[in-house]
C-alpha cells in the first residue's frame, strides 16, 4: 500500500503546495524535494529510478510535490523551495524570460499527442476537417500552437479554415461531442478508437519538441554540483532502464501506476513512449530548432525575439553534468 509521509519546509507566499505520494518511502537518505505540476508518462524515467532504488544508492530520499501549474513550479525552484521541477516546457520558457534555472536532462524530445476526430459528426480524414472545431486545452497554450503547426502541416489556414476553442479538457470535450477533433495522447488514443474515432495526424510530423526532463536551480548547479550529478546520474538509469526491452514487462507495469490502464492500452502506451524517448537525455536538433520557433510564438518579448536559437539554448539548458555522468565521471 503507498503512503505519504509529512514534510515540513518554508515556502515564499505565492507558492501553494499539496504533498502528494507515489512510491513506496525509501530509507533515510539525503531528501531531495521533486516539483510535479501533473503525473504523465513522459517522465517514466524519473518514476522508475525512484522505484527502483536508483536514487536510494545515491543516497537520496526522495520526496514527491504537487504544485499546481508548471510556472508556480518554476518560481519554487528559483526560491530553493524545491531542488528540481519536472516541468520541462515551463521551466526552459522561465530561464528564457530570466529566472535563474536550467534544464539539465530531456527524456522525451517528441509530442506526446496525436489528432483524433469524431467521424459520427463529419470528420473521417483530414480532407474533412475545414469548417471544423478543434478543441486546445487554452489559447496560447503549447496543444494551441501545436494544432497550428497541424493544420498548417495538412494543408490548412489556423486562422480561416479551422474554429480553435480553448475547452481545458479536451478528452471530455471531444468525448461529449462539443468540438469535431482535438489533440489526445495515448491511452486516451486507444479509447478515442475504441469509440470509433479517427487518427488524422501525428502532431510530431508536424512539430517535434522537448516535452519531458528535469529541470534545476543555476545555484544548485554552481554551490552543489555533485548533489546534481549523483540525481542526474540516478535518473539516466531509469531511462536506460525504460529502454532496455528485457524491462518490457517491468516498465508496462510501472506506467500502469501513472495511469491505470487495460492490458491492451498499456503495451500501445509503452511502445508509443519507448519511440519518442531519447536515447541519452539530449533533444535532437530537430527538436531544439522547432521548439524555439514556437517559443517565439508564445513568448513575444523583444529582447527574446532578437537571441539566436544557440543563445537562447544557453539560457533554457545546460547539459554539461548530463555529458560528465554518460562519460562515468563522478
Amino acid at each position: 500500500m503507498l503512503f505519504c509521509r509529512q514534510i515540513r519546509f518554508a515556502v515564499p507566499a505565492f507558492v501553494v503546495l499539496a504533498l502528494f505520494c507515489f512510491w513506496p518511502l525509501r530509507a533515510a537518505g539525503e531528501e531531495v524535494l521533486v516539483a510535479h505540476p501533473a503525473l504523465t508518462f513522459g517522465d517514466i524515467p524519473y518514476y522508475i529510478a525512484s522505484q527502483k532504488g536508483f536514487y536510494r544508492e545515491e543516497d537520496f530520499q526522495v520526496q514527491d510535490i504537487y504544485i499546481r501549474g508548471g510556472v508556480t513550479a518554476s518560481q519554487a525552484l528559483q526560491a530553493g523551495s524545491v531542488h528540481f521541477t519536472l516541468a520541462l516546457g515551463s521551466g526552459v520558457r522561465a530561464a528564457l524570460s530570466g529566472m535563474a534555472i536550467k534544464a539539465v536532462m530531456v527524456y522525451c524530445d517528441k509530442p506526446y499527442h496525436f489528432l483524433y476526430a469524431r467521424p459520427d459528426l463529419g470528420v473521417r480524414g483530414p480532407q474533412d476537417l475545414k469548417g471544423k472545431k478543434i478543441g486546445v486545452t487554452g489559447l496560447g497554450s503549447t496543444t494551441y500552437f501545436a494544432t497550428r503547426k497541424v493544420a498548417e502541416h495538412l494543408g490548412y489556414d489556423p486562422d480561416k479554415d479551422v474554429t480553435i476553442l480553448a475547452v481545458g479538457d479536451i478528452w471530455a470535450s471531444l468525448h461529449s461531442g462539443a468540438i469535431e477533433a482535438g489533440l489526445i495522447r495515448p491511452p486516451f488514443t486507444n479509447m478515442a478508437e475504441k469509440m470509433g474515432m479517427v487518427k488524422i495526424a501525428y502532431v510530431g510530423d508536424a512539430l517535434q519538441i522537448p516535452m519531458s526532463g528535469l529541470v534545476t536551480s543555476e545555484k544548485l548547479i554552481r554551490e552543489r554540483p555533485e548533489f546534481v550529478r549523483k540525481f542526474v546520474r540516478g535518473t539516466v538509469r531509469g531511462l536506460k532502464f525504460f529502454l532496455d526491452r528485457r524491462n518490457e514487462a517491468e516498465n508496462i507495469t510501472m506506467l500502469n501506476r501513472v495511469t491505470t490502464m487495460e492490458p491492451e492500452a498499456a503495451k500501445t502506451t509503452y511502445n508509443f513512449y519507448y519511440t519518442i524517448m531519447t536515447r541519452e537525455g539530449f533533444p535532437s536538433e530537430r527538436s531544439l530548432s522547432d521548439d524555439w520557433e514556437l517559443t517565439k510564438l508564445m513568448l513575444r518579448k523583444p529582447e527574446i525575439q532578437g537571441l539566436s536559437r544557440s543563445q537562447a539554448a544557453q539560457k533554457m539548458y545546460n547539459f554539461q553534468i548530463l555529458k560528465e555522468v554518460l562519460k562515468g565521471g563522478r
